[in-house]
């Protein structure tokens, strides 16, 4: 076995590699990314797959950036630490630039000198495959790269990547020569967040993350010096058969720990590079060595950070305190160094513990003892622990008996050289009253070192509520423990009590923005005096530690421990975690006390630590076919699946041929094709065509004699009646009752013989067609709504030519192509558009043209809006005139007039608000409420925009209206008002300009309604515009879920497959995305960013992103949208609200605010019921709650009794029940709306958050397992969506179906015929309610 000390070499080893010892590369062997930044990367087809993570991947990108991806390229630099979105081999990540210089090289290769060489890096480094033969290099080469900068930087790096395979296995070679690794982050401005350290690893599928040493680190630099094999600069990983229970497998006799350990053994000469941070030196002792921080930086000498800079720790909380779970509560702290001041927030905490986390200032003392300012030489804490450390509080409060612990491991520096930490809380505080202020004292604290690499402290806090005077006395106990250099002499100065001074405190919560802060500004001093503890040792009895406290001592309880009074000595005996309830074991593992601690231990069928316990696959023993991948499955044995592009049993997976079976036509079939060697579309016997358009072809002429043989027999002669279809013997012909005495027809059936001679009954409604030799294909129809999706109907310009005039034929739209049975949307590898149009991507890649605005048609012929041959084409006051852009006649106002918002022509005058005035009236400015308004001239009355009349002017004596108008009483008087189907003021009517009157004015795929407001027209179902222009909906492309991490919404397939998988199409670093739904008329994406406090949107696509609502947001955790009433519904945890928002208008209203909402998440509508549903998972009485969507009947619709912490909720389409994920009942629920049944659809469930229904298969997010689980309710078959997000958690998740369900209610078409400022909301009642709103620029 080789030693620690054969695998590591330095820079000054001999042995380091050079550039010569690339594979070979460059110009003439090499294709070559195009020069630049954001360079969007080719998709390289493989000769020889490779499998990475047990995946296997037919291509692979190129990214500028010193990373492989496979799925898809990363066009721009992701700013942030890993994993990166998608699968990715990462050699060298940074922010390249190759602009001015630099290149990269890559190809795929099988030369055998290439193939020989990759051979012996694996052979000679994992002894278990001294067999393997590579049939397959790829190799990526990064030569001489830079990063962007205004000022000049010489600085260059150089490394290479190589991927070998033999199409079952891969490995992967990564090659940093001397010296050639000379920049690891690119500058940036000061005060902006700088770029990541570069990182080299591996990112999975599915989340899983390995990094090379010192990844993300100052330590990276060392890559060149550092290894796994005995070549420093040179590593090899095999990346191929990694179970998903595994990761990234290192060469057989390589063990970085024992390296690191050999490290420091050694002496500087040999190792001070790899321990020290770049801004120490290395101090070599007789038994190894240790690292002091050079001048100007501070630290413990492997970290280092220059003095006075401020600096930044954020991190997680989660736990359960006051039985309320902390579901990553978010820790941010500000430090200016300079001072020792401190500043420390909690955010996302549960509203109702707010108040009370005041208490918890240990959060932010442990942030001020951490970088407080020292005196003489005295240290502080990162100088001990450089930011690496565990920390432990014992918190008592004895007045009320309450204790809580506090668990966290700080982690040290990130990528952006921030502190991360993770912290754990268990117990019980003391409830503060809301709204309550507490004070605390300047106070010191002791640290004494119990032994090297521990300090202990003891202090008494006493917290005061300054509107009650109320106070909270706490015992704080704590304990720190963090490496130390082992062969530092020990010194009695540095290793003496100190003491920790805590001044100018603040605490206070934030009810508005949910945020507990803690301020301090902290000093270490020395304590000034001999350390008590010298005598006081012998005084302590067991399981007690002396901590110094001033001149005096104390004898404090050890964790574990807890003191108590015994015949007046005092005692430490031992604490029971597992009753009290401050443990921090797994939900699946039960917790055994000891003396001094507790251990945990996974229950049956699940394994682990104890703190984290997995469920036990059965698949452990299940064998598959290599290309397979074993399913659990509860109900039964484990199951064999085969992987994407492989087909069999599970068991055996032989490699598919190609399906190019998408939408194949009506009188075609899927088959095996010789030509393509693959299954595709083809024609039925009979048909001609490519397989996806097919046509009948035409017979040959009947022949009047045919020449026969004895042996053969005379065809019949072929029939001039059409042969009855399957179609049609299922629903026109139909079997006659027969017996011994004959066959009758049932009624409505006459008696009927086909060219078979065969007996049957035809229905008495048939009717013969046209014509004995019509085979016409087409479809018949008389509206859009007989035709196929995507089809419309079309009539004859010259109906007198048709039998009926009233029946037309199906016909794909423009912008579609198809035989009217199947209409797909045109799209094309290229475009080549016409005038007036332009080149879009859709979301599938296709490259389409679409016609510009004011334009319509299908891409490659765009005609004008509103198109015409002559002013008759035109409406009133406009005429037909050519368009300046592309010459083409269309309708444009006349001189005078100017078009409205509904493309009429209007007098171009002044509009008053909105409105045209009448005669004799003018606009006026209310500058008291800032709007205008017509109001009648001097000497004239009336609402001025109907009309003005003189004053005093009444019909009543002398009748002189209009003969089109009738005298009729007005308030105190009479006037003349125009008939039904005339305007004017009463003297002068003309007639109304509508549909009415002139139905021309509609679209061909409108209808003239009646509404409050006359007759207006208004597009067909399946068509939307202004109803003087309808336009096909477009196909939205659905099929998909749609879920967040909470910084990225990822758009992710019901299956994933090597061509689709899961997509970021919105990401943010401070953003925490997590309520989430669709709008399935409009194809549009809603999310709450809870950070943002705001509501975006975006297309399918990720296209159209925007900012829907940002004022007066808060916590948006539910979104729930109304597709047919247009309305958006969302529950706000910080403001304790149920809201509503028109999507069109903005126009929102708050229903229901705080009275019995306590923690509101999720959310869920029944447009078709006018219902909306709400969770609410207050731990003292838990329920969902339903109203009417106007806010009518609110009521409880599930209580305590069934639900324990409601979180997402959603709505069974097919069974008519609302569905929740209850992390409580770790389960999937539904409950009939109707008849309340119940069901449990999935049970133990981990911590189930999101939900999605799509059919009968149900979607959610797991907070244990961080992946979205499934369960098909037919099969009760359960599965998991592959989507990359590493440890993070999901937060919502919901569907995208292909079509919106067949809901709507009657606030549908025009608002309900609402105001402009109302909403129109359903009341539960198939009525609706117009709800006086607030806009969206409109002050609450």
């Amino acid at each position: 076995m080789r030693t620690g000390a054969l695998l590591l070499c330095l820079v000054a080893c001999t042995g380091a590699i050079t550039r010569d010892q690339f594979y070979p590369y460059g110009q003439g062997l090499d294709q070559r990314l195009p020069r630049g930044s954001d360079v969007a990367s080719p998709e390289v087809p493989l000769n020889v797959p490779i499998v990475f993570f047990g995946e296997t991947y037919e291509s692979v990108f190129i990214n500028n950036y010193g990373v492989l991806s496979f799925r898809a390229d990363i066009p721009s630099f992701l700013n942030a630490e890993f994993p990166l979105p998608y699968p990715s081999i990462a050699a060298f990540y940074t922010n390249i630039d190759t602009t001015e210089s630099g290149a990269v090289y890559f190809r795929e290769t099988n030369e055998t000198h290439v193939l020989l060489k990759a051979a012996d890096s694996v052979q000679s480094n994992f002894h278990e495959y001294d067999e393997f033969r590579p049939t397959s290099v790829f190799l990526a080469t990064w030569i001489e790269v830079k990063y962007a900068s205004e000022q000049y930087q010489d600085r260059k790096n150089s490394f290479q990547v190589a991927i070998i395979s033999n199409g079952n296995e891969s490995f992967v070679e990564l090659l940093y020569p001397e010296r050639e690794i000379q920049w690891i982050q690119k500058e940036t401005p000061p005060g902006s967040l700088p770029d990541a350290k570069a990182q080299a690893g591996f990112v999975a599928e599915d989340g899983r993350v390995f990094t090379l040493r010192g990844s993300g680190s100052h330590q990276i630099r060392n890559i060149v010096s550092w290894s796994n094999t005995q070549e420093p600069g040179k590593y090899v990983f095999r990346v191929g058969g990694i179970a998903p229970n595994e990761t990234i497998a290192v060469p057989d006799q390589y063990d970085e720990a024992e390296i690191e350990i050999e490290e420091e053994s050694k002496t500087c000469a040999q190792s001070g590079p790899s321990v020290c941070h770049i801004q120490a030196r290395c101090v070599d002792y007789q038994a190894g060595i240790c690292c002091q921080c050079n001048e100007g930086f501070y630290g413990n000498g492997k970290s280092c950070i220059k003095d006075d800079v401020p600096l930044r720790v954020h991190g997680k909380l989660n736990g359960i305190l006051n039985n309320i779970n902390l579901n990553d509560v978010d820790l941010q702290a500000y430090v200016v160094v300079a001072d020792g001041r401190s500043y420390t927030a909690l955010s996302q905490t549960p509203t109702s513990l707010g108040s009370s986390l005041q208490l918890l200032s240990v959060f932010g003392s442990v942030v001020g003892w951490l970088f407080a300012k020292p005196s003489g030489v005295v240290k502080n804490g990162y100088q001990l622990t450089g930011g690496q450390f565990n920390h432990t509080a014992d918190i008592y409060f004895p007045d009320t008996t309450d204790r809580v612990i506090i668990n966290q491991e700080y982690l040290g520096h990130d990528v952006f050289d921030q502190i991360t930490l993770d912290g754990d809380i268990r117990g019980t505080i003391p409830t503060v009253p809301t709204g309550s202020r507490l004070e605390i004292t300047e106070y010191e604290e002791q640290f004494t070192t119990v032994e090297a690499g521990m300090i202990h402290s003891a202090s008494t806090r006493t917290f005061t509520n300054k509107i009650t005077g109320q106070k909270y006395v706490q015992i704080v106990s704590q304990t720190f423990t963090f490496n130390t250099c082992k062969f530092t002499p020990f010194s009695e100065e540095e290793n003496a009590p100190v003491t920790l001074k805590v001044i100018k405190n603040y605490l206070g919560y934030e009810t508005r923005e949910n945020i507990v802060r803690y301020g301090t500004s902290n000093k270490v001093v020395p304590m000034g005096q001999e350390d008590p503890c010298i005598r006081g040792r012998s005084s302590c009895g067991p399981h007690s530690t002396c901590i110094a406290q001033g001149d005096s001592f104390s004898c404090i309880c050890q964790s574990g421990f807890t003191s108590i009074n015994i015949a007046g000595s005092t005692e430490c005996i031992d604490i029971d975690e597992c009753t009290t309830g401050t443990h921090n074991c797994d939900i699946n593992a039960d917790c055994y006390n000891h003396e001094g601690g507790f251990q945990c231990r996974c229950r049956e069928r699940f394994e682990g630590n104890g703190v984290t316990c997995n469920w036990i696959s059965r698949c452990r023993d299940k064998i598959c076919d290599p290309n397979a991948q074993c399913i659990d499955n509860p109900a039964e044995d484990p199951i064999c699946l085969c992987n994407t592009g492989y087909t069999g049993d599970g068991q055996k997976c032989l490699k598919a041929y190609d399906n190019n079976c998408n939408n194949c036509s009506p009188y075609g079939y899927c088959g095996y094709s010789e030509e393509t060697k693959g299954y595709s579309c083809l024609c039925n016997s009979g048909f001609v065509g490519d397989g996806f358009y097919c046509t009948e072809v035409t017979p040959p002429p009947v022949q009047s004699v045919r020449e026969t043989t004895e042996y053969s027999v005379p065809d019949p002669v072929e029939s001039t009646t059409p042969l009855p279809t399957e179609a049609d013997y299922n629903e026109t012909y139909v079997l006659p009752n027969c017996n011994a005495f004959g066959c009758i027809c049932p009624p409505g059936y006459s008696n009927y013989k086909d060219d078979r001679d065969n007996e049957l009954c035809r229905i008495d409604s048939y009717r013969e067609p046209s014509s004995p030799l019509d085979n016409d294909p087409t479809i018949r129809c008389h509206s859009d709504g007989d035709c196929p999706p995507n089809a419309i109907c079309s009539f004859p310009a010259e109906p007198y030519t048709s039998d009926d005039p009233d029946e037309g034929q199906c016909v794909c739209p423009e912008g579609y192509e198809g035989d009217a049975y199947e209409c797909i949307e045109r799209t094309g590898p290229s475009c080549s558009c016409g005038l007036g149009a332009h080149c879009i991507e859709t979301a599938t890649g296709d490259l389409i043209c679409v016609c510009d605005s004011g334009y319509h048609g299908d891409g490659y012929v765009c005609r004008p809006n509103f198109s015409c041959n002559n002013n008759s084409d035109c409406e009133y006051n406009a005429e037909c005139r050519p368009d300046p852009n592309t010459n083409a006649y269309v309708c444009q106002c006349i001189e005078g007039f100017i078009k409205d918002q509904s493309d009429a022509c209007i007098p171009d005058k002044q509009l008053c608000n909105g409105a045209v005035c009448a005669d004799h009236a003018s606009c006026l400015f209310d500058e008291g409420i800032g709007v205008s308004y017509c109001h009648c001239d001097e000497g004239f009355e009336g609402e001025g925009i109907s009309q003005c009349v003189p004053q005093g002017r009444t019909c009543d004596v002398l009748n002189d209206c209009n003969p089109n108008a009738i005298c009729t009483p007005v308030e105190d008087t009479y006037q003349c008002v125009c008939r039904e189907g005339y305007t004017g003021d009463g003297y002068n009517c003309n007639p109304e300009i509508s549909c009415r009157t002139n139905p021309y004015l509609c679209d061909i795929h409108a209808s003239c309604l009646q509404t409050s407001d006359g007759f207006e027209c208004e597009c067909n179902s399946g068509y939307n515009g202004n109803g003087s222009i309808c336009e096909l909906n477009p196909r939205q492309a659905g099929n998909f879920l749609v879920a967040s991490d909470g910084a990225s919404v990822y758009r992710v397939p019901f299956k994933v497959t090597a061509r689709d998988f899961a997509t970021p199409f919105n990401s943010a670093i401070y953003q925490i995305a997590v309520g989430i739904d669709v709008d399935c008329l409009t194809a549009k994406i809603y999310w709450g960013d809870v950070v943002g406090n705001t509501i975006k949107r975006a297309s399918y696509d990720g296209s159209g992103y925007e900012q829907f609502l940002s004022n007066d947001v808060q916590s948006p955790e539910g979104i729930a949208v109304d597709w047919s009433a247009r309305n958006i519904f969302w529950t706000d945890s910080k403001k304790l609200t149920i809201e509503v928002a028109n999507v069109d208008t903005k126009v929102r209203k708050v229903l229901f605010s705080k009275e019995g909402i306590y923690n509101p998440r999720g959310i869920a509508v029944h447009p078709g019921k006018g219902k909306i549903f709400w969770s609410d998972w207050n731990r003292s009485g838990p329920k969902i709650e339903w109203a009417n969507m106007d806010g009518s009947q609110r009521g409880v619709f599930l209580d305590e009794s069934d639900v324990k912490l409601p979180n997402s909720l959603a709505i069974d389409w097919v069974r008519d029940r609302l569905c929740y994920a209850d992390a409580g009942l770790y389960s999937i629920r539904c409950v009939g709306i109707d008849n309340m049944e119940r069901e449990i659809i999935a049970p133990n469930c981990s911590y189930p958050f999101g939900l999605a229904i799509n059919g009968d298969k149900f979607y959610w997010t797991d907070w244990k397992t961080l992946k979205i689980e499934s369960i098909d309710t037919l099969t009760q078959i359960k599965g998991q969506v592959p989507i990359a997000t590493a440890s993070r958690r999901l937060y919502g998740v919901s569907a995208a179906p292909e079509e919106c369900p067949a809901l709507s209610n009657v606030c549908q078409y025009r608002n309900g015929n609402c105001e402009s400022n109302q909403i129109c909301l359903p009341n539960g009642q198939g009525g609706r309610t117009c709800v006086d709103g607030i806009g969206v620029n409109q002050n609450y």
